[in-house]
């Protein structure tokens, strides 16, 4: 049965056309040579002067300038195969001075084209600047297996030192070369890659200073929010890809593994919430049993997994778990080689273990799954939730000095806040959300930041570009919430490496497309969102082969930046679930809408029983008028010509009736129907269905709760 607005009699559909975008004339992505810069501080049309090494042990670099990608490139050769003497660390620097010192105070970010020459080599490039008051660095960890020129933005704020760099009067800059040990994250983590030869070749190009201000001339403007136009076949082989995903039996029975071609499964509960609403969705949109029965598997197992009343984290999830000794087991802990248990008080120990953005999608996830009225034992899942809330509550504020949020990233504090918003805790997530927009928010960039720290000015695309952007229309900033996405949309497209696909990358760089990050910023509405998705449904895997209708991670393996993102090319849930959201409805979005969900007392029903019809009504996060439809289908009825329409004269009419009119949505949880069981009733399988539509139009505003029960003589 296609989606249930057939029971309100809705015929009506929506076409909505391919945005009639073309790629510019100039390149789409961002690429050394765009002419996407302000200044250029150097051209590296000569060789800089060479500063040191860290011991007497490490040879001096080499440099040549050479052919690069956009005039000449420094082509820096480096030996740190020798390790300095204990406590130190191997490097080695070149230098460049000014002839006149310059200010720098115009401009927000450096961008610095790269390329290595050797995909094993991992080691670290430090980008410094010498300012008035003293030497100022920048980090980019495991960047020097770049196969590729990737032109990367490093904001200026990211520069540390002794306070803030003076930027009225930097006299020079320094480039260094860094040995890092078991600095990589591998495509495939459980496999690795090669040994580290810590000698090769970094490539330099077009050293340049650009103004991403609002107003600035290479900063994009986003005036909408663009509209992803579905396409049921792509979404509907990627329920697929996740169902079939599901493990049938062991210890991770009812779960999906986080990636699919990991040696030993991952069950990241992030990925389980993900999965969950994935089926929630599918089951919403064709009725199949398929994604119901799996939403009800999951949704209890997520609860089993929820850490126990009496544990001094009660009501959180554990970021992870993964089979060993033929039980599921939690995270090792960071700061003890034992695992995690739920008694953790140190905060370190907390984020590894409990990481705060999981709990708040898992809250995500089952207060769908809630509101679907799909799961029968409505009163423990209840408890979950309210259980999950509160325990987020009780984070805010245990970072010192932070009284206002939950941890300094903001991505755990935005998905928190939605866990929140989803679980009906409004005036928790306003409080938290007063202080996300407090500390997140760029005021000089006007886009959301990575982190509560003034150097935490890194760009990620979750909260600049997605989660963020929602996250700021949620609390009524849409103006900031489309200068946010501007942001991101002028800093993060990105070829793939050998230039076949175009998209967003997900942190800093930007160095390659992510899929998960594609499909998140699609479903918020980042501009060029039909573009970038058909770019992306190129990499669906086809029909016939390992995994069909899923996603890999990225385009390609990438790990390294000033804030590493880790990209793999195994196929997940991520990457596929948030293909399935772009085409089906962003969770996050479907949150600032009201919501209604009705639950049973019981699902098996005899002659004498009592039915308890309970109704949960959520506002959203603006007033919103609606008109409320309840209706029952009974055994055999699957369209609207047999389903009864209930009144509230506590009467049922064939015609579909709303049971309140242009109604203003405020907060209600009640038994609104009872009724007990004769034994004159018509055996068979009854459902109820509730949802709210806009008035005058039929058009149903967010998901339909569709309990059903059982009755037999």
């Amino acid at each position: 049965m296609t989606r249930r607005h057939a029971f309100l009699m809705i015929a009506a559909t929506a076409l909505m056309s391919t945005a009639n975008h073309a790629w510019s004339a100039s390149p789409w992505a961002i690429a050394c040579g765009d002419g996407r810069v302000d200044q250029i501080l150097d051209n590296f049309d000569a060789t800089w002067d060479t500063c040191c090494t860290a011991h007497a042990s490490i040879p001096m670099p080499t440099q040549r300038t050479v052919a690069g990608c956009s005039g000449n490139a420094l082509a820096l050769s480096y030996d740190l195969r020798n390790v300095a003497p204990v406590g130190g660390a191997s490097w080695v620097v070149v230098q460049r001075s000014f002839a006149a010192a310059k200010d720098l105070r115009g401009y927000t970010h450096v961008r610095l084209a790269l390329k290595g020459s050797n995909v094993d080599n991992h080691d670290n490039v430090e980008v410094k600047l010498k300012a008035a008051n003293g030497l100022f660095t920048a980090r980019l960890v495991s960047v020097t297996d770049l196969p590729e020129w990737r032109a990367l933005y490093i904001d200026l704020r990211e520069f540390t030192g002794n306070g803030a760099p003076d930027l009225s009067s930097v006299s020079g800059l320094e480039l260094a070369l860094v040995r890092a040990e078991d600095n990589e994250v591998w495509n495939i983590p459980g496999v690795g890659g090669k040994a580290d030869p810590h000698a090769a070749t970094m490539y330099f190009d077009e050293f340049a200073v650009v103004n991403l201000r609002p107003g600035g001339p290479r900063r994009e403007v986003q005036a909408t929010f663009e509209p992803v136009a579905p396409v049921p076949a792509i979404r509907q082989a990627a329920a697929r890809a996740l169902v079939e995903r599901v493990v049938p039996s062991g210890p991770g029975a009812g779960l999906v593994p986080a990636w699919f071609t990991e040696p030993t499964p991952n069950f990241n509960i992030y990925a389980q919430a993900e999965a969950l609403l994935v089926f929630l969705h599918e089951h919403s949109l064709t009725g199949d049993a398929t994604y119901r029965d799996a939403a009800q598997r999951l949704g209890a197992r997520l609860i089993a997994l929820q850490i126990a009343p009496d544990a001094a984290q009660s009501g959180a999830w554990f970021t992870a778990h993964s089979p060993q000794s033929g039980v599921l087991a939690p995270p090792q802990r960071t700061t003890q080689a034992v695992p995690c248990n739920g008694n953790e008080r140190d905060i370190r120990d907390v984020d590894a273990c409990q990481w705060i953005g999981n709990t708040g999608w898992a809250l995500i996830a089952l207060a769908r799954l809630r509101h679907s009225g799909l799961y029968e034992n409505d009163p423990a899942l209840a408890a979950a939730i309210e259980r999950g809330a509160s325990w987020i509550v009780a984070q805010i504020g245990r970072t010192g000095g932070y009284d206002d949020i939950t941890s300094l990233g903001i991505e755990g504090n935005v998905s928190a806040y939605f866990g929140l918003l989803a679980a009906g805790r409004a005036s928790d997530a306003e409080r938290l959300g007063r202080g996300i927009f407090a500390r997140g928010w760029d005021p000089i960039q006007h886009r959301m930041k990575t982190g509560a720290r003034a150097e935490d000015a890194a760009t990620a695309l979750d909260v600049a570009g997605s989660w963020g952007v929602t996250f700021l229309r949620a609390v009524g900033r849409n103006a900031e919430a489309l200068e946010s996405a501007g942001f991101t949309y002028s800093t993060m497209r990105v070829n793939s490496f050998d230039g076949t696909r175009r998209g967003f990358g997900d942190i800093a760089g930007p160095f390659t497309p992510a899929v998960e990050f594609i499909g998140q910023a699609a479903a918020a509405g980042i501009r060029d969102a039909n573009l970038v998705m058909q770019e992306v449904a190129a990499m669906q895997i086809p029909a016939g082969r390992a995994y069909a209708g899923a996603f890999p991670g990225a385009a390609d393996a990438w790990y390294g930046g000033s804030l590493p993102p880790w990209n793999t090319t195994m196929p997940g849930v991520s990457p596929t679930a948030w293909v399935h959201f772009a085409h089906s409805g962003d969770p996050l979005l479907a949150l600032l809408q009201p919501r209604v969900g009705v639950s049973l007392n019981q699902r098996r029903f005899q002659p004498g029983d009592v039915l308890t019809l309970n109704a949960r009504l959520l506002p959203g996060t603006a007033e919103t008028t609606v008109d409320v439809y309840l209706a029952l289908q009974l055994p055999g009825c699957t369209t609207s010509a047999c389903a009864l329409f209930w009144q509230p004269n506590n009467s049922f009419t064939p015609s579909p009736l709303p049971v309140l009119k242009s109604w203003v949505v405020e907060r209600y949880e009640a038994p609104v129907f009872t009724y007990r069981f004769t034994g004159s009733e018509p055996p068979g399988r009854y459902t109820w269905l509730a949802a709210f539509v806009k008035p005058g139009t039929g058009e149903v505003i967010g998901s339909i709760s569709q309990p059903s029960f059982e009755f037999g003589r």
